[in-house]
């Protein structure tokens, strides 16, 4: 077994978790984090949510961010790579905002209030023309003008509150959950929409790229911006490499080690969100749902992708008569009846299992399912409803 160390995400776990409990609840939490702690979260966030700009040069914006008298200053940078911190702090227009304010419309509601503390200022540069500085002058003017315009709505838009759409994302980031080799992301968006504006943690399984440490990620990186107050866990078999963001977090380990699992969910979980897009080889997708399903919370799923590699051999699995637990799909099938065993003679008077107990719902795809975590509790049909159809005889 693999022994996995996680670091903390002390500073942006409180002021996600504060950010949906009110003003006062936010302001406790920049307090206790320190304004400067706070700042550099902001700008991780924005580099997260800035789209690249189609820009001829970089254009640097100072950014202020006020909490009662105190006040911090960052300098980002915007061209096509998008947005990062600069090392200069010379800026063309400064933004200012009032922490709590920004961070509500960070990792706030969508439903929330809307705010209103940002100001805007330009720098002289912006406004300083001479007429003897011709046409060619007042055209340079205009041009740097709308480099600049362009710059500071990026970033407004960016600390914006906003839902994203995921396919869209899946496309910005290359994931492959969207018209490349699969038609997902419209199934995860009618499951996942619930959990969009809540705090979620998240774990995928398989990073991407196989054994090239530079590769993947492209769908950490999708949920990260899908799940705007979301932390997001990639765990591969192989070591990778590269940031994903300031709420992802790369683990390595194997999903077919059950005491792995174990462990590493101890520490880092409970999820609301688990999505098995690992090695699909079909007893390992069995033993990571029998290690993790207990670790996601009530009202939670588990995701099960790429579910055609149960019929085929190379994988573990069949395209034949049916043998007991030999594929992800008879785990499946087995769940159904699972759903159902209140109704089962054969279950009458047992216990029922963990799964029996709390799989609420299956939610079948082409190649994909949904297990969703809850207490499955309805009563069988009452004694007096016939077992038998009416006018049908026993023979």
């Amino acid at each position: 077994m693999s022994e996995i160390a996680v670091a903390p995400w002390s500073v942006v776990e409180r002021l996600l978790l504060a950010a949906g409990a009110g003003p006062a609840k936010l302001q406790e939490a920049v307090q206790v984090a320190g304004l400067d702690a706070v700042a550099d979260a902001i700008v991780d966030e924005l580099v997260v949510r800035c789209d690249p700009l189609s820009l001829d040069e970089s254009v640097r914006i100072g950014l202020e961010i006020t909490s009662g008298a105190q006040l911090v200053r960052r300098t980002v940078e915007l061209d096509h790579a998008g947005l990062r911190l600069a090392a200069v702090a010379e800026a063309a227009a400064v933004l200012r905002f009032d922490a709590v304010d920004l961070l509500e419309g960070l990792f706030g509601p969508v439903d929330g209030r809307r705010h209103n503390s940002r100001e805007v200022r330009w720098s002289d540069s912006m406004t300083q023309f001479s007429p003897d500085q011709g046409l060619a002058g007042a055209q340079r003017l205009l041009a740097f003008r709308n480099r600049v315009s362009t710059a500071v709505h990026a970033v407004l838009a960016a600390a914006a509150t906003r839902r994203a759409d995921l396919g869209a994302l899946a496309v910005r980031y290359g994931s492959d959950k969207w018209a490349d080799l699969h038609w997902y992301t419209e199934h995860y968006e009618h499951h996942f929409s619930r959990f969009q504006d809540a705090p979620v943690r998240v774990l995928e399984i398989g990073i991407g790229g196989y054994h090239a440490p530079e590769l993947g990620g492209a769908s950490l990186r999708m949920w990260q911006r899908y799940f705007r107050r979301g932390l997001v866990y990639g765990l591969d078999i192989f070591e990778k490499a590269g940031n994903e963001g300031h709420r992802v977090r790369k683990l390595r380990g194997d999903q077919s080690d059950a005491e792995f699992l174990e462990d590493m969910a101890g520490k880092i979980g409970p999820f609301d969100i688990v999505i098995d897009d690992g090695s699909h080889v079909n007893d390992h997708v069995k033993k990571s749902f029998q290690s993790l399903f207990p670790h996601v919370r009530p009202g939670g799923l588990y995701v099960i992708e790429d579910l055609q590699t149960a019929y085929w051999p190379g994988y573990g699995g069949r395209d034949g008569e049916p043998a007991a637990q030999r594929t992800s799909i008879d785990m499946l099938k087995e769940l159904i009846d699972g759903l159902h065993y209140q109704e089962r003679e054969s279950r009458c008077g047992t216990e029922p299992s963990y799964t029996e107990r709390n799989v609420a719902a299956l939610h079948f795809y082409h190649n994909l399912v949904f297990v969703e975590k809850g207490l499955n509790a309805e009563p069988a049909a009452p004694g007096f409803v016939p077992r038998q159809a009416l006018g049908v005889e026993d023979g």
